[in-house]
Order: structure tokens, then C-alpha cells, then sequence
């Protein structure tokens, strides 16, 4: 459960004052070329960056954002090596969606008092324009994060690592733009967080799909998706003995139905909520197997029409490599210990062994059969995350570092895996999670990216708790 290899996209903006240009008449050539050095040296270690021109008025600004957004960069770094005012930079950097992170640039890595002079404060005297940006931004409801350093040291590189992936988790949710199928669950308030100002800030909102709508899709899916659909099945996973070959064609139909919308609407995420699923006679499926697959592709996903959730997945997807939906469903109080499962979906790519496909049923207003992914969690460390809001509609961001242990869990199905925290007294971490308003879906990550989520959180302008 290892992040996969990428690349993270970061825009180093050059900003100087327009004053300067009548102080020093080569301020933006010594700035652009600093910029570039800086640039070549990050792309170098592995982060892949790119400079923008030196900006001195607001149009320009606003400009290099445009073409930082163009560039798809999963980081906006205001590399302040000169001093530019913060009425300058604030009004684009409040505007624009990117995640920005304030630094002050320098030439210099070591303090010689017998060489400081005149033309070393050039380019070496950007901390006071980090500190009245900083003011500024954080007088509004723009987050950012700051970072110190010189771009020499290995500390600051990876301590920029973390800060553009944080950018990308971001990024990855501003970019989700989820399907809602069925509606939420009803009367499952704690996950009805769509409407919140923290959401709207990001630009994030559903895109509806009934069950009406689902069920004519499934009606035009060819012969030929089906066929595809049920030998990747057999190829993917073992076949429990109660899973037939028409339930199979059923969950292939589903499945083709489901992708033929996420695809029309450009979604990468999904909630959907399987008690309206099953209850039409036309679906009549909860769509555990698509739900696992899209999660195995790097999609989002929750069930009970969570869509936030389901937004969260992707971002941990995009940002750790794998990620997958789940829930805490027991609690051992005499040794420290937490259930986490889930009927049938989950992101098998995170298996300890090969998954199977099951047949399960559901008995409501009419019975639905369909097919569910089985499997258990593989041993490893893990964090569970949880993103929910504050009575003033802020956003919030909880995370649990721990482990998931070798234990089987044999006689109940589903994905599944038994959670050690870190912090054992499952007491004290339990009643300090529901204080927070901790909501009962959350995503399941490998390893432990604490200081990746902190930063998460300063760029968005979240509160965030770790226990």
C-alpha cells in the first residue's frame, strides 16, 4: 500500500516590486534567472517545476495563476526573493483556486556579515513579503501554507514534497466533479454535508443521477459490454459458489451502465446509495462490484449517496496511490482494537489475497440479488481519514494513524480488516473522534502521512486533528 510513482506539478511565481524597476534596472533579469536556477534544481530532485515571468502588477499575477491553472501544477509556490506588497499578490491568489504556498527565495544559504552589501539584499530580503502577505491571506478565507528554507538544503526539498502533494490531494477534489446516484440515504444527516461554504469555496458540487436514469442506461448497454464485463470478472476474481452466470451479466450490465454516465459527465467519483438501488426492480443491485473496480482505477467512491466521501477517496487516491471506503463497525475495548468493513465494495487492490466475488441479498421492498467483492485488508500500517465541517461550515479534517493487523476475520464477508490504533485506549480516541463530529464514512490509506495531511489542511484552510 505504497504511493505510485508520479510526478508533482509545481508554479514558482516571481513576484517584485514595481519600485524596484527604478532602483535596479536589472531586477527582473536577475530574478527570472535566480527563478530558473531554482526551478532546474527542484525539477532535478524529482518535482517537476515551472517559473513564471517576474510580475509586478495585479493583471500580471492574475495572469501567471491562469497559466499556473493551465498547466494543471498542483502547487502555486509565491517564491519571494525581493519584496512585493500583498495588495499586489492577494486579490489573484484569493481569487484562484490553486493551493499556494508562501516562501522567500533567496540567493544566499549562509549569512557572511563581510560580504552582506547592497546587491546581496537584491534578491535575499523576501521574508517581509512573505509576512505581509501572509497577514493579508490570513485575514481571509484563502488558506495557504509557508515554508522556509534554502533550496540547496535536502531538508527543504522534501519538506516541498510534501507540500505539493498536499496540493495535489487538493486538487484532486476540486477536480472530482462527483455523480450522486439515489439521493442520500434518508435521514443519514452526519454524511449531508454538500451544501456546507467550504465545499462551495472549492467549487465542488454533485452531479445527480436517479435511479430512472440508471436503469435506461442499463437498458442500452450492448451484449458485447456484458461479455467483456463477465470475463474480467472471471480473470480478476476467485467465484464464490453461489454466483451465477446471470448474475454475473447482471453486475457486467450494471457496471457498463454506471461507467456510460461517469464517463458522459467527465466524474471521477461517486456515491451511490444502495437502498434506493435495490429497491428499483429495474436496478435492483447495490453496485458493490463497479464501486470496488472504479476504486481499484483511482476513482472515489462511498456508499449511502456520500458523495463528499466518495471526493475524499479520489483525493487519497491521487495523493498516497491507493485509498479505499470504509467504516468502523465493532470496537474491542478490552484490547484496543476497531472492525473496519463494509457490505461488498471496497479497493481490492489492497487485498492480502486474491478477492472473490459473492452473492448477496437484500430484503426491503422487494429482495435484490447482486454480487459483492470479498476480501480482507492487507496487514500494514494505515490511517483512517474522515472530512466533515464545523457548525460555521469550515471544513475538518480528522485522521487515525495505526495499523491493519494479521488477524482473520473468517466468518463474515465483505472487505474487511481488523484496525490497531496508535494511540491504543480505544475509550479515550473513540470519544475524542465523536467530540470532533466525526461522520461514520472514511477513506482507508496505506502508511502514515500525517504531515501530509497538516499541510492538506493549511492549504485549504481546514481545522485538522490527529489522534
Amino acid at each position: 500500500m505504497t504511493p505510485k510513482a508520479d510526478t508533482l506539478r509545481i508554479g514558482l511565481l516571481l513576484p517584485v516590486a514595481d519600485l524596484y524597476h527604478r532602483l535596479w534596472s536589472d531586477i527582473d533579469d536577475v530574478l527570472e534567472r535566480l527563478g530558473g536556477q531554482v526551478a532546474e534544481r527542484l525539477t532535478a530532485a524529482g518535482l517537476n517545476a515551472e517559473r513564471s515571468v517576474a510580475v509586478s502588477l495585479p493583471g500580471q499575477v492574475t495572469a501567471a495563476c491562469d497559466d499556473f491553472v493551465t498547466q494543471e501544477v498542483d502547487l502555486l509556490v509565491v517564491a519571494l526573493a525581493p519584496y512585493c506588497p500583498s495588495g499586489v499578490l492577494a486579490p489573484a491568489l484569493v481569487a484562484s483556486r490553486l493551493p499556494v504556498l508562501l516562501w522567500p527565495m533567496q540567493s544566499i544559504l549562509r549569512l557572511d556579515p563581510q560580504e552582506y552589501d547592497a546587491e546581496a539584499i537584491k534578491l535575499n530580503h523576501g521574508v517581509h513579503g512573505v509576512q505581509d502577505l501572509a497577514n493579508v491571506l490570513g485575514k481571509t478565507a484563502k488558506g495557504f501554507g509557508v515554508i522556509h528554507g534554502h533550496h540547496e538544503q535536502p531538508q527543504f526539498i522534501t519538506q516541498l514534497r510534501q507540500w505539493a502533494r498536499a496540493g495535489r490531494i487538493i486538487r484532486a477534489m476540486q477536480e472530482a466533479g462527483p455523480v450522486q446516484v439515489g439521493g442520500h440515504f434518508e435521514h443519514m444527516l452526519d454524511l449531508q454535508v454538500g451544501e456546507d461554504e467550504f465545499l462551495r469555496q472549492m467549487g465542488i458540487a454533485p452531479t445527480a443521477v436517479s435511479t430512472s436514469d440508471l436503469a435506461g442506461q442499463m437498458a442500452q448497454v450492448s451484449s458485447a459490454d456484458v461479455t467483456e464485463g463477465v470475463d474480467r470478472y472471471r480473470r480478476t476474481f476467485g467465484m464464490g459458489t453461489d454466483v451465477s452466470d446471470s448474475l454475473l451479466e447482471k453486475t457486467a450490465r450494471g457496471e457498463a451502465a454506471l461507467r456510460a454516465i461517469l464517463s458522459r459527465t467527465g466524474c471521477r467519483a461517486c456515491g451511490l446509495n444502495f437502498l434506493q438501488l435495490c429497491n428499483d426492480e429495474r436496478v435492483a443491485d447495490g453496485l458493490h462490484v463497479v464501486a470496488s473496480m472504479l476504486m481499484c482505477e483511482g476513482l472515489g467512491y462511498a456508499g449511502e449517496g456520500d458523495w463528499v466521501t466518495a471526493v475524499l477517496v479520489r483525493a487519497m487516491q491521487q495523493g498516497f496511490g491507493v485509498a479505499s471506503f470504509s467504516e468502523v463497525f465493532s470496537i474491542g475495548y478490552a484490547d484496543n482494537r476497531l472492525v473496519l468493513k463494509h457490505w461488498g465494495e471496497g479497493n481490492f487492490t489492497m487485498a492480502r489475497a486474491r478477492p472473490r466475488l459473492l452473492a448477496s441479498r437484500f430484503r426491503d421492498r422487494h429482495t435484490a440479488e447482486f454480487a459483492i467483492v470479498d476480501f480482507e485488508f492487507e496487514p500494514g500500517p494505515a490511517t483512517l481519514v474522515n472530512l466533515n465541517s464545523t457548525a460555521e461550515e469550515r471544513g475538518r479534517l480528522i485522521s487515525i494513524a495505526g495499523e491493519i493487523a494479521e488477524d482473520h476475520l473468517p466468518k463474515i464477508d465483505g472487505p474487511r480488516g481488523i484496525f490497531l490504533p496508535a494511540g491504543g485506549d480505544v475509550n479515550n480516541l473513540l470519544t475524542q473522534y465523536t467530540y470532533l463530529g466525526g461522520s461514520h464514512h472514511m477513506a482507508l490509506i496505506g502508511g502514515t502521512p500525517m504531515d501530509v495531511l497538516e499541510k492538506v489542511c493549511r492549504l485549504a484552510g481546514w481545522s485538522y486533528h490527529r489522534l
